[in-house]
């Protein structure tokens, strides 16, 4: 019992670890591009200007999580919300790798934690 929770701890695990960089880097990347287009532009940022900077997002997921974030404001407002926002995201698939490597770790003392959190799991 203990090896099958351990193993399946373990996957969960692993799976977080790759979910949580994969959200951290695709954001990462789309908001590499998104202030690379915003330097090309001019200094005056209007909401046309932002919006034309997050279609040169090749990404359509993170494409698709600035233009709704755009929507609302327009300029530099819009541009310091959409970087929030995007670093907040990029923190969030962080904290889901760091979730996923504590599993990782936990499943290989599976036999000291797991009586604790099951009292049927004795061996």
């Amino acid at each position: 019992m203990t090896i099958v929770v351990g193993t399946l701890v373990a996957l969960l695990g692993l799976v977080l670890v790759v979910v949580g960089l994969g959200i951290f880097f695709i954001f990462r990347v789309g908001l590499r591009v998104f202030d690379q287009a915003l330097k090309t532009e001019v200094a005056g940022q209007g909401r046309e200007q932002v919006e034309r900077a997050a279609m040169k997002i090749k990404n359509p997921l993170v494409r698709r999580f600035v233009l709704r974030h755009l929507v609302a404001a327009g300029g530099a407002l819009a541009v310091s919300l959409v970087r929030g926002a995007i670093q907040s995201r990029m923190r969030t698939g962080l904290w889901a790798a760091v979730a996923g490597l504590a599993a990782l770790i936990g499943a290989f003392f599976t036999g000291r934690w797991l009586p604790l959190v099951w009292a049927g799991a004795g061996g």
